[in-house]
Parts: C-alpha cells; structure tokens; sequence
C-alpha cells in the first residue's frame, strides 16, 4: 500500500491519493478492534483465574498446616509461579496492549503511504516519540482524518525536510538569502579526528536526511543507511585519512582533519531543490541585502516606513518567547516601537510593564487606541522619524523583515535605551549567519555596544514560528543591552 510519490515540473514532490488506503482503513480498524476485544476478554478471564488461584492458595495453606517440602521446591518453578503473578492489573495490562497496537498500526501506515519518507529526521523522531506517550486510538474517523491531512500537505512534509536537511549541513541555510544549493557543501566534524571513524552524533543522521531528499525527488526509494555503509568501506582501518566516495547523487571526500566536502552530481535535481526551497521560504521576503548592498557598510541609511514593507503578525507563541526572554521589573518602560496589531504589547502589559508603541499604520493604529491607558501610550508615527528619547528600559521589537530594512530599526531603538536597557527583537536568521558586508559590520557594532561580547546574542526560535502569520522564514531572538 504505497502511496505513489511524483515530482511535478516544478520540481515539488506530490503525493498522489491511493484509493486502496481508504479501502483498506476499514479492514486495519476491524482487525485492530478484534484483537482488543480479544485482549479484553483474556485480561478478564485471567483476572477470574487468578481469583481461582488465590483462594487454591489459601486452601492449600490449610491442607500444609504450615509445613513446607523442602526437598524439592517447586515454588521457584515457571509452572507453578505464573499461577501466582505479582500486581496484575487488567485494565492497565489491556491499555498497555492497546498503546502497542495502535503505535505500530500508525507507523505501519506512516510507512507505507510514503509519509515516513517525506520528513527529515529530526520530524521523524519526534513522531517516534509521540507514540512513545499518549497513543492516539486507531479508528476510522482517527485515520481518516489523520492522513487525508498528511497526504492533503505532502509537498510542505517535503518541502520542511529538504529546508531542515540542508540546514543542518550549514547554519547559513537556515537564512533565506543563503538557502540555495551550489554544487558543493562542507560537512564540518563528519568524521572523528583522531580515529578516522565516522562521527555518528549527527554527520551519519545529516548524511541519510540528504540522501532521501534526492532519492524522492529523483522518485527512487531512499537508500537508508546504504550510503553510510558505502563510505565506511571506503575508510578502513583506523587514524585520519582521505578517502573518496561516489554514490548516485553524490561525490563526498573526506579529509584527515575530519571534514568532508559532499559534490551534488545532478545538476538537474538541484535544481528541483532550490526551486522547492524558492516555494517553502516564498519570495515575499527577500531576507538579504538588496542587490549592490553586499559592498555597502552597515549604517542608518533609511526612513522607509513600515507602512510600505509587509507586515507579519508576531504569532503568540513567538511573541511569549520573546517577552520570556526579557528581565522584567515592577514599573519597567518597555518601548515596542513596531506596534503592528498589538500582539507584543498584550503580553507586555499582562507582565506589568508601562509600555510605549508606535505604529505608522492607521487600521493597525485604531486597534492599538483599544489598549491605550495609564500603563500604555500609543503614537500615530514613522518609527525611524522618531527623535531618540534614552528613558526606556527595555525595547522589544519585531521590526520589518524586508531587505536589510530590520537594521535600521535595531540600531535606532538602540538609542532610546537607558544606560543597562535592554533590547530584544525577533529578527530574521539571516542576521546571525549571512556574510554580506553589511550583515557583518551589523554584527559587529552589536558585539561592541554589547560591551564586546557575543556570547547569548542569538537564539533559535523553533522552524515556521511565523507560519500562521503567512512566511515560513527561520527566525532568531536577538538580544543586546546599553552597557553605559
């Protein structure tokens, strides 16, 4: 029962439906339904059994008269022991079944639709563990709905494997500007140093992740750790060394100091990736220096207006994250200097603080006048036009993405923090790992105001934190603080 995966001419990967999934959902829910019935029908036969045992116990008490053979004790014996289990509970020992019947009737299914296949590793394990908790019971409405879901978004289950895959590779790929294929990438530590083996912490995961990415798109069933094998064979022996291994889709070498650069060896496959990653992260966001910029030094250079770049929401998960990672204190002035539709502001005030935001946008505004009140004023304004007024404590922002626009906006807040203010901001992944000129004379004058110090400045919110808000881009916290 294989759902039949193809690549489209765009180079996503479809799963088409499979008739004979629903056809066959009913006869997996019966014969899973019997089974349980059956199970429940020995727990209670043996919870009567074991009654009967207990009370032939006690009588044989009475016939012993409290003596004991000795000669032989046939006590300690299978036989006789499992007349006597220790604690059974059949309630707990039929739920115990069930959780074990239903998870490998999901994985059987995960499996053989295909599904399994699409995800990366990282999304596989935590499949793995959600059945390791609270199962979800096997019926037909349950798998129905389970998988008319999965196989409805196969191309995004994709799509987040592929982004994942070649983010793991390279930190830089967790940037949209930077998450495009070339004809090579560096594994960095794919081998120990010191013995030559294989570093199976992660480059063995990371290896098997890219080699399913283009076996799907290349509509082959995935190697698994064929790949794996093959470059062990190609290291024996023990102590650093070179080697060379070619496989369908790759030219990996490794080197004595423990990397490995990995060639791509279809040029038309690449091409399918970057044109699935093209969809995944959407071009609404061009999250990288503008064309030119890359020479360009870091500066405030603008005053473009929000109102004019596109606006995404902060979803509240990001925004709790975002304010949980600020020191708060009673009477703390807080500026949010990109008001949008308030989604920083709420839980900035439910936390204490006295808050001031601007927004430039008048339909954005008229919900901010809604939350306006001793402990919060709202300005009607272009944030960037905005005079520096150092009073404030803190600044938590999540400024424009567009282009290198967020820049400006970081740098001007920072001059509305009191001396040991605190900022923090939602910014692109770009910010931590691009290299253009102006990405890195960014990071630099944040590590000097920062009081030299880079240790902290970023950290990861978890992949597609602003789906809901409509962009699949990586995020980061950035954190920074006035130290005079």
């Amino acid at each position: 029962m294989t759902i039949q995966t193809d690549i489209m001419e765009d180079g996503a990967a479809s799963t088409a439906p499979l008739p004979a999934l629903t056809s066959r959902i009913d006869d997996i829910v019966a014969a899973r339904d019997a089974s349980l019935a059956k199970v429940q029908e020995a727990a209670a036969t043996l919870e009567r059994a074991y009654a009967l045992s207990k009370d032939a116990a006690a009588f044989a008490k009475q016939a012993q008269c409290g003596r004991k053979y000795w000669g032989l004790d046939r006590t300690g014996s299978k036989h006789y022991s499992v007349l006597f289990p220790d604690g059974f509970d059949p309630a707990r020992s039929v739920e115990t079944f069930r959780r074990q019947l239903d998870a490998s009737v999901w994985t059987y299914l995960y499996e053989e639709t295909g599904i399994r296949d699409m995800m990366d590793a990282t999304a596989a394990r935590d499949f793995d563990r959600s059945l390791r908790e609270d199962v979800p019971e096997v019926t037909v409405a349950n798998l129905h709905a389970t998988f008319e879901t999965l196989l409805g978004s196969a191309d995004m289950i994709f799509a987040r494997g592929l982004a994942v895959a070649f983010a793991r590779l390279d930190s830089r790929f967790k940037s949209h500007d930077a998450f495009k294929l070339g004809s090579r990438m560096i594994i960095d530590r794919a081998f120990c140093e010191y013995s030559g083996s294989f570093n199976r912490s992660w480059a063995e995961e990371t290896i098997i992740d890219v080699e399913r990415v283009f076996a799907k798109l290349d509509d082959q069933m995935p190697a698994g750790r064929g790949l794996i094998q093959e470059i062990d064979a190609c290291r024996p022996g023990y102590g650093p060394q070179q080697s060379v291994t070619e496989s369908t889709y790759f030219r990996i070498r490794g080197f004595k100091n423990g990397n490995a650069h990995l060639w791509f060896t279809r040029d038309d496959l690449v091409e399918k990736a970057n044109r699935i990653l093209a969809d995944y992260y959407g071009e609404v966001i061009p999250d990288a220096a503008e064309k030119g910029e890359d020479d360009a030094a870091f500066r405030k250079c603008t005053n473009l207006p929000a109102r004019d770049l596109q606006f995404y929401h902060t979803p509240k998960a990001a925004a709790e994250a975002l304010v949980a990672s600020l020191y708060v204190r009673e009477d703390m002035r807080v500026l949010e200097p990109c008001g949008g539709e308030g989604h920083l502001v709420r839980p900035l005030l439910a936390k204490g603080c006295k808050v001031t935001t601007i927004e430039i946008h008048g339909d954005r505004i008229a919900k901010l006048r809604g939350l306006e009140g001793p402990d919060c004023a709202v300005i009607h304004g272009n944030f960037l036009n905005q005079p520096a007024d150092p009073r404030f404590h803190a600044v938590v922002m999540n400024p424009p993405f567009y282009g290198t626009h967020w820049m400006d906006h970081v740098r001007h807040a920072f001059d509305f923090l009191a001396p040991n203010g605190q900022l923090v901001a939602i910014l692109p992944a770009s910010a931590q790992v691009a290299e253009t000129k102006a990405h890195i004379q960014f990071r630099r004058w944040a590590e000097k105001v920062n009081g030299g110090g880079r240790w902290g400045m970023f950290s990861d919110l978890p992949a597609e934190s602003f789906a809901e808000a409509g962009t699949n881009i990586n995020t980061v916290i950035f954190t920074i603080r006035r130290r005079h």
